[in-house]
């Protein structure tokens, strides 16, 4: 079901977003990104048709918001993925969780969960 469904990685921290694009890749996901700000998010978007994206709340300082409410608008399914947990500050409604630290299976089960068969 994840083979070759494309998934737009936003994440600060390049070492996180190496990680998460490893942990994609083992899934059979096609890794868009990673955009490390919002700016080169936006210019993926408008090059790239993503399937699903995982968004980090927090890029260096700048909350995601209005990123992730741009994705809900082009009808891209949005896992916030945040050291906040499930207290996610103020998160538009229809987001999926992802709580750091987190691991393959974590990841699988949420995409799995946003993605139809």
């Amino acid at each position: 079901m994840l083979k070759g469904k494309a998934i737009l990685v936003v994440e600060d921290e390049p070492m996180i977003a190496m990680v998460l694009d490893d942990l994609l890749t083992d899934l059979g996901c096609s890794v868009v990104g990673p955009a490390h700000n919002i700016a080169q998010a936006q210019s993926l978007i408008g090059t790239n048709t993503c399937d699903a994206a995982i968004v980090d709340l927090n890029l260096n300082g700048t909350m995601s918001h209005p990123l992730i409410e741009a994705l809900i608008g082009k009808g891209v399914p949005v896992i916030v993925a945040t050291g906040y947990g499930g207290s996610a500050p103020d998160l538009p409604s229809g987001c999926r969780v992802l709580a750091k630290p987190y691991t393959i299976e974590h990841v699988e089960q949420v995409l799995r969960a946003c993605l139809p068969d």
